[in-house]
């Protein structure tokens, strides 16, 4: 059985920010059972409810699927990463930053600019894919970028040469600053920005060179 969810044709209502209209749609009992317990523990109404999973379908799950996407655990991704060293994870870094990136973010935005980079580090952090958290802060002169996660070292050297190759797409040079859970791009480059002065006790946090990405485990 379903059940109807209010209105004939849709009609506009009058809401904060983002405009609604009111829409009748027949569901599934079970989903709309689902749909009630799902509103009663987190105290939200049904239509909030509905509303997030039907934006979660159209923004992403309908691309994810056509363009072959996979979900799995932040778990098993950290296993992968445990398996490659520093300069194999910057390697494949780089070649999703060169080669998957561009055409992800264009499939999923038809076009491909800073601003489409950052809704896509969105999605792909807390929105959507959960892989990492995603902040961003314009300060007149740089773009900054940070991702955190806490997945190791590995993960951000991974992060870390994705970024700075799609970035480059762009025509933008970036600086990288990386720690086990945390990475942090500065794009253009900002030689004075804090990061940058080794007397406040960043110079650690500088992005591993070639030289230093050895083949450590």
């Amino acid at each position: 059985m379903s059940r109807a969810l209010p209105s004939k044709a849709p009609k506009v209502v009058p809401g904060k920010g983002t405009k609604t209209v009111t829409r009748t749609l027949r569901i599934d009992r079970d989903v709309d059972e689902k749909l009630a317990d799902i509103a009663s523990d987190g105290r939200v109404s049904m239509n909030q409810v509905a509303n997030k999973a039907l934006r979660r379908y159209v923004e992403w799950e309908a691309n994810a699927e056509k363009f072959g996407t996979v979900t799995t655990s932040a778990s098993t991704v950290k296993k992968f990463f445990d398996y490659l060293t520093v300069e194999q994870a910057k390697e494949m870094g780089r070649w999703w930053g060169e080669n998957q990136a561009p055409g992800i973010i264009t499939f999923w935005f038809k076009k491909f600019d800073f601003a489409s980079v950052l809704k896509a580090l969105e999605f792909l952090g807390a929105q959507y894919g959960r892989a990492f958290t995603f902040d961003y802060d314009f300060d007149g002169k740089s773009n900054t970028l940070i991702v955190k996660h806490d997945m190791g070292l590995k993960a951000s050297v991974f992060y870390a040469e994705a970024v700075k190759a799609a970035v480059s797409h762009l025509g933008l040079g970036t600086d990288m600053f990386v720690t086990d859970d945390q990475v942090i791009a500065i794009s253009p480059p900002d030689p004075a920005h804090p990061l940058n002065r080794s007397y406040e006790g960043s110079s650690d946090l500088k992005y591993p060179s070639n030289s230093k990405a050895s083949d450590e485990n």
